[in-house]
């Protein structure tokens, strides 16, 4: 063989192992099979539950499946709804158990709690997923913020932290019209969708929350069966975890 075509085919196999995942400083993986046009939807639950009904019925109306990732508090109060989740085929995985705040926004190595708690948190929230026979690989941390403390702390229970991709404001849907942060649904897909035109989100994890706060009105999941369409129709897949 060609030695310049033998290289090439390495080069190709060495990038497609390493194009797999993508992996923050912090240790979490934050985009997945980036050489796939796959887009993975995961959903965050602890304190709403407004929206899972509808949010369930658009995939099931798209056919597709997805990732929710939901707090002990929350499986505990909605026992019948997480295994109606799990019996439609989604992945239901962690989120803590409390939803705290393990590390500070601005000092982000500094946890704010012990490791001892954090881990004693975390096991709680499995333990609530254990006892409906949910047993995930994957976990999500509280705020969708973490650092290489708390990722080492998940993989000591044979957690994957895991995260949603930056880059788009869809992150930013449980805001409420009296926070100085807060972005309409209109912005927030305008910024989905601008990122999709200028870059691609292949193995993107988008985030939405299900459940948000009364005072927002204008909730980002009533637009997911149209996202969806949309995203569809630029030739992307869904994919869970």
């Amino acid at each position: 063989m060609n030695r310049l075509i033998l290289c090439f085919l390495i080069f190709t196999i060495n990038l497609s192992l390493y194009a797999q995942n993508i992996v923050d400083k912090e240790g979490a993986v934050v985009r997945s099979d980036t050489l796939q046009k796959k887009i993975y939807l995961c959903f965050t639950g602890h304190e709403y539950v407004d929206g899972f009904e509808h949010v369930l019925s658009v995939l099931n109306k798209q056919k597709i499946k997805g990732s929710f990732f939901l707090t002990g508090d929350f499986v505990r109060s909605n026992e019948d709804l997480v295994r109606d989740i799990t019996k439609q085929g989604h992945f239901v995985g962690a989120h803590s158990d409390k939803h705290l705040l393990y590390c500070d926004w601005t000092k982000r190595d500094s946890l704010l709690y012990s490791e001892t708690q954090i881990k004693e948190d975390i096991l709680q929230n499995l333990r609530a997923l254990k006892k409906l026979d949910i047993h995930p690989k994957h976990f999500m941390p509280p705020y969708e913020w973490h650092n290489k403390k708390v990722v080492k702390i998940a993989s000591q229970l044979n957690q994957i932290t895991v995260n949603y991709s930056s880059g788009t404001r869809s992150n930013a849907d449980y805001t409420t019209p009296d926070m100085a942060n807060y972005i309409s649904s209109d912005d927030i897909l305008e910024s989905i969708y601008s990122y999709e035109s200028f870059k691609n989100m292949n193995g993107f994890h988008l985030l939405i929350h299900p459940g948000t706060s009364p005072k927002r009105k204008d909730k980002l999941y009533l637009n997911l069966d149209g996202l969806i369409t949309k995203l569809k129709k630029k030739g992307y897949q869904f994919s869970k975890f």
